[in-house]
């Protein structure tokens, strides 16, 4: 029973196989089926037909794709669907039917946002040969602007890369709401070079007395001006002693705070308000972190600190270098409990692991064994790279090569979309034109055939819409608890997401960032034509194949 099942399932398989094949291959097909009835057993009779099958498949697409002289890949009745008008009104109906669920997609919110991710790296092209890096903001900051909305004002502020502008709208901020001072904090830790930043630092230490955040921003600035990158060098004994100054006030501080818990409060107010829910202008775009010269002029200035302690403990001052020694653990305590950043925590338990080792020798000198197992567990624990590592807030859960596969995905459905969306144009333009009763014959011809595209470009829509709507929709859910509920638990894994979607798929990250330099270096606009040409010829060429395959005028037959 089953050989007889395994013998009609070929027989109907390459049959079938024959009846698509081009008019040029028919007989081939057909000799393949009188060969079938002489292979003996039923497995091999169907590997035959399969092996047949495939050969005569692949004929019909490439003679879809490139045709042959004479038109001989028209099959002179119209093909598979011009046999019957009921089979070419229910292929459309099905790719009517997919079109319209593939644009029900649209209204979801999610698929909107992750359509917008697909073709981030084209937008940020766009944007590079134009050297026009924030179109969105510019709008979003007049929209604040023209409702007097203070803190609409201080999101575009803590976001915008033009530091003159962002000094304007935290200012105008400030002006409309002064609760809102503490933009100017976060806005000279992304600029620095401002010239408003010590008018601005005065004005915060008034605000607020005891944080660190403030000294440590002058004495950084200090370093940045009197020595040249990576160097502490001072030019006079005077900026040594006000660097010195700024530093010991930031070490004697009874708190730290960098706002960044208020920049987050203040995207979950005004991105619902303004339905700005764009994931790079709110997540990716932003590195809020301490600029690591303060993190290096800190270490700097703990380790003069332990020195100086040494040097009293040499002298018999004990109290004094404990003293010493304390300042710079209180310090990495500080950092470590009220930090935001994992380089934040990073820096103050490197900082109390500095602290604790000369505590602890401390200690064994002065007989005490308690505090000195005490101290050397600490010392051990706090160690940046012999110590555990802490699970900080925005830890990674999915892993890099998981986000660097989704957003190829991600990237490769919606360029799909794209890709589809353009064959069902073009096909249904040919069923159009072919309607009409004075359509050339070769319109005509081709009407079945841009029925079969309409069908497989309606079917390809809807699988690409599906799997980009479910491949970004755990990233849309970390997008939305991140603005809403402020939390951050999963930010790494939305940010490096974000960061692989930025460059094209299937090419390296060094080819990229070559690329973009290219276009910072001076000539912005060669990328805009390059890719504009390319576009142009593509395009033309498409054309041109369209031309020659469905409307040229058929070629006559020579005598």
């Amino acid at each position: 029973m089953l050989e007889v099942q395994l013998r009609q399932a070929a027989t109907v398989l390459l049959e079938s196989a024959i009846r698509i094949a081009p008019p040029h291959t028919r007989d081939w097909g057909r000799a393949m089926m009188g060969e079938l009835n002489y292979v003996e057993g039923p497995w091999a009779g169907t590997l035959w037909a399969l092996g047949s099958s495939g050969v005569l498949v692949k004929q019909t697409i490439v003679s879809l794709i490139i045709p042959s002289t004479g038109n001989r890949d028209f099959i002179p009745d119209g093909g598979l669907f011009a046999r019957s008008a009921a089979l070419r009104k229910a292929a459309l109906a099905i790719g009517a039917a997919c079109v319209l669920a593939a644009l029900l997609f649209f209204a979801a919110p999610p698929f909107r946002q992750a359509f917008r991710v697909a073709v981030e790296p084209w937008h940020r092209m766009y944007r590079l040969a134009a050297n026009n890096h924030e179109p969105d903001f510019a709008s979003l900051a007049r929209r604040a602007e023209l409702h007097h909305d203070p803190e609409g004002l201080a999101f575009c502020a803590v976001r915008f890369q033009n530091p003159s502008e962002s000094v304007r709208l935290a200012e105008e901020a400030v002006r409309l709401d002064p609760n809102l001072i503490w933009v100017y904090a976060v806005v000279i830790l992304r600029h620095p070079e401002i010239r408003e930043a010590s008018r601005w630092i005065a004005t915060l230490e008034r605000w607020d007395a005891q944080n660190a955040l403030f000294p440590l921003i002058a004495a950084e600035s200090m370093g940045r001006t009197e020595s040249p990158p990576g160097v502490w060098a001072p030019s006079n004994q005077d900026v040594e002693s006000a660097w010195r100054a700024a530093m010991a006030q930031a070490f004697q501080a009874s708190k730290f705070d960098d706002y960044f818990d208020r920049v987050a409060e203040l995207n979950r107010k005004v991105v619902p308000r303004y339905h700005y829910y764009d994931p790079y202008e709110v997540e990716s775009r932003i590195r809020l972190d301490l600029p690591s010269p303060v993190i290096e002029a800190s270490e700097r200035f703990a380790l003069s600190l332990i020195h100086s302690g040494q040097d009293l403990e040499a002298k018999g001052d004990l109290k004094g270098a404990s003293e010493q020694y304390w300042k710079v653990a209180h310090y990495g305590q500080l950092i470590d409990a009220e930090g935001h950043t994992a380089k934040e925590h990073w820096s103050g338990d490197s900082l109390q692991a500095m602290a604790y080792k000369p505590l602890k020798a401390l200690a064994e000198k002065e007989g005490n064994s308690t505090d000195a197992a005490l101290f050397a567990y600490l010392s051990s624990k706090f160690n940046p790279i012999t110590g555990e590592q802490r699970e900080y807030p925005g830890e990674s859960a999915f892993g890099h090569e998981t986000s660097e596969r989704n957003a190829a995905v991600v990237q490769v459905s919606g360029l799909m979309i794209i890709l589809f969306s353009g064959l069902l144009v073009i096909a249904i333009s040919i069923l159009i034109v072919g309607s009409r009763r004075r359509a050339r014959p070769g319109v005509q011809r081709a009407k079945p055939v841009a029925t079969l595209v309409v069908l497989t470009s309606a079917v390809g829509l809807l699988f690409s819409s599906i799997t980009l709507y479910l491949t970004y929709r755990p990233y849309w859910y970390i997008f939305q608890t991140a603005i809403l509920n402020g939390d951050g638990a999963q930010n790494r894994d939305l940010q490096e997401f974000l960061g692989s979607t930025q460059t094209l798929p299937g090419i390296p990250h060094r080819i990229n960032v070559l690329v973009e330099a290219l276009f910072y270096s001076g000539s912005p606009g060669f990328l805009f034509y390059f890719w504009a040409g390319v576009t142009l010829l593509g395009v033309f060429g498409l054309a041109l194949i369209v031309i020659r395959r469905f409307l040229g005028r058929p070629h006559s037959k020579a005598p």
